[in-house]
């Protein structure tokens, strides 16, 4: 998923993984600059902050090369940027801030609204998706008939066919079903890679069109996340709740949070996405 090997100095290789969308998942190649980024700078400093921008739709045929650079090296703070290359072009550029561990001042806004529910008293998205198999394209059909490495549970879910509108927001509860490193930098590659998925939703939700309609373009161009605190997504689950203030000039943006379910933030995103509606043929 986000495994990088080096190489040679300050580059790295991935792996694509063709999820059926026809072009390389975002958060795989997020997470795998990440680890990059987690490999030069090595142990004693953890990532708090990156933001990445997308420049082409990634080709699953194709690994991934990762360059990276060192821009500063302080006595507290280090700060890389990472090229993601396929073709000798780059697909991705990110930067990301590292921090060796400090105590400081600590303070939170109030915890996670009762309106998002509890993962036990939720559905799978397979549960609700299992109605919709047969309309499923062939190619993504697997990703909701079975059993994940991560289990989500939407609080709200809004069917991928469904063009009502609706508020601009969204929530998943997210957990890993087998056992993880207890190792920080793992922690946080694995929540790099969810934190792009659904994350488009609610974007479109305002909008008298479908996620899945055939004529909607939604490409994600920018994305962010600040990591707060400790979290480990194979002992506890997260939920991603999500908001989208506006989406104007063809673009959409959407901002969102991580909370544990006694109320602690562990983290924040923030997402900005293409939408174009084609016009039909004829």
């Amino acid at each position: 998923m986000a495994a990088v090997n080096s190489m040679e100095r300050r580059k790295f290789v991935g792996k694509s993984v063709d999820l059926g969308w026809g072009r390389v998942y975002g958060g795989q190649t997020m997470a795998q600059g990440l680890s990059a980024c987690q490999q030069l700078a090595g142990s004693g400093r953890t990532v708090h902050q990156f933001h990445c921008h997308f420049l082409r739709g990634g080709d699953t045929q194709q690994d991934i090369e990762f360059d990276t650079e060192q821009l500063t090296n302080g006595r507290s703070f280090s700060a890389m940027h990472v090229r993601a290359i396929q073709n000798e072009l780059p697909i991705l550029v990110m930067t990301a801030s590292l921090q060796t561990p400090e105590e400081g001042l600590t303070h939170q806004q109030a915890a996670i609204e009762k309106v998002w529910g509890r993962p036990s008293e939720l559905r799978s998205v397979q549960e609700h998706m299992a109605p919709l198999l047969s309309k499923i394209p062939a190619s993504v059909r697997s990703l909701y008939e079975k059993q994940l490495p991560i289990e989500m549970r939407p609080s709200t879910f809004i069917s991928p066919f469904d063009a009502s509108p609706s508020s601009p927001v969204g929530a998943i509860w997210m957990k890993a079903t087998s056992p993880l490193p207890d190792e920080t930098n793992i922690q946080q590659l694995l929540l790099t890679y969810l934190s792009d998925w659904g994350m488009q939703q609610p974007a479109v939700s305002p909008h008298n069109v479908a996620m899945w309609d055939p004529l909607l373009q939604v490409v994600s161009l920018s994305h962010s996340v600040h990591f707060h605190r400790p979290f480990w997504l194979d002992k506890q689950w997260l939920c991603h709740t999500m908001l989208s203030p506006t989406s104007a000039n063809g673009r959409g943006f959407t901002i969102g949070e991580f909370w544990t379910e006694d109320g602690t933030l562990v983290a924040s995103t923030s997402q900005e996405v293409l939408i174009r509606q084609r016009q039909k043929k004829g």
